[in-house]
């Protein structure tokens, strides 16, 4: 049986082994090997994803240096960054010398030094996608969603973040102030008056995922219909709203949905009505091809009222469910 050498496989193989791991273990583990495997590491068809956990390791922050010099091959950042090391981003800058960048992902960032970041972000002529989990500092988010919007190629943006009481208190967008979002995902409670405000930016949005609060006091029906015309796919979680005011909700929406997912907490029985939501697809949802929706109700020791919800319960099974 003939034996390989590491030397005798092709440059196009490393290349593919080297798009499944972090370049710091990919520098770490190549660069010292011999004169190929350092020219090999410079190629511009060569490009790093760099997973950044422990800046505190002394060896993975030499790496992070040595890879700072590589910055035209550098494809995405998985940054974790620690409170305590505030002026990461001083040292090792994220600019338009980053021209091949392509997906940024942030970590338990606080709220103040994200937007120090992001108003540095516009100058990158490939950013498509932006993933932010904010751990610390200010709970109003209005600044972060403004600069977002701004980025001029960007393609999806996810926010997280781990407070409780957000407020996004931004104005709704003039006719010039409009997104190139597609993709968007708001994994922090927000109101219908706070996603109206947003979704005035992203007219492009394709896919829309979201969770509504349940302290929330404004009036769906006081919402203005925004048209999203390219919007086909809705993941949508919402405490303590009525099935009125959803369908208020999806007809101010004004969009052509091809997948729903609705996941609810309510006491409203009306949501197992079969016939009003039949009657709410063939109205505003007539391209729908897929549908998923569950409703977390419990009924406080009532008998008869448990029986009528699973009465209520087996309506969807004509021929229109099936």
């Amino acid at each position: 049986m003939s034996i390989t050498s590491i030397e005798n496989l092709s440059n196009e193989f490393f290349y593919e082994l080297f798009d499944y791991l972090n370049g710091i273990h990919i520098y770490n583990g190549f660069s010292n090997l011999n004169h190929r495997f350092q020219q090999l590491l410079k190629s511009s068809s060569l490009l790093f994803k760099i997973e950044f956990f422990f800046p505190s390791d002394k060896l993975y922050k030499t790496i992070f240096k040595q890879l700072i010099y590589l910055k035209h091959q550098i494809y995405s950042f998985n940054l974790c960054i620690p409170l305590q090391d505030k002026h990461f981003f001083s040292s090792y800058p994220i600019d338009s010398s980053l021209n091949r960048l392509e997906s940024l992902v942030f970590h338990r960032i606080g709220s103040t030094i994200l937007i120090q970041v992001l108003s540095n972000l516009t100058c990158l002529p490939r950013l498509f996608s932006l993933t932010t989990n904010i751990s610390y500092g200010s709970t109003e988010l209005s600044d972060i969603y403004l600069l977002v919007f701004t980025l001029p190629k960007l393609k999806y943006f996810k926010c997280s973040t781990q407070y409780d009481g957000i407020n996004i208190s931004l104005p709704f967008s003039r006719k010039n102030q409009f997104s190139t979002i597609e993709y968007l995902t708001i994994n922090h409670f927000c109101t219908f008056n706070e996603l109206s405000a947003i979704l005035s930016y992203t007219s492009q949005l394709h896919h829309l995922k979201f969770s509504h609060g349940n302290d929330d006091s404004s009036v769906i029906g006081d919402i203005l219909p925004i048209r999203l015309s390219n919007l086909t796919y809705i993941s949508f979680n919402a405490h303590y709203i009525k099935f009125d005011e959803f369908t208020m909700l999806i007809k101010n929406l004004n969009c052509k949905l091809k997948a729903l997912r609705f996941i609810t907490w309510s006491e409203d029985i009306t949501y197992l009505d079969a016939n009003r939501w039949e009657e709410l697809i063939l109205k505003y949802l007539p391209e729908l091809e897929k549908f998923y929706f569950f409703q977390y109700y419990e009924p406080i020791d009532n008998t008869h009222e448990s029986l009528t919800y699973l009465k209520d319960f087996n309506q969807f099974i004509s021929s229109f469910w099936i």
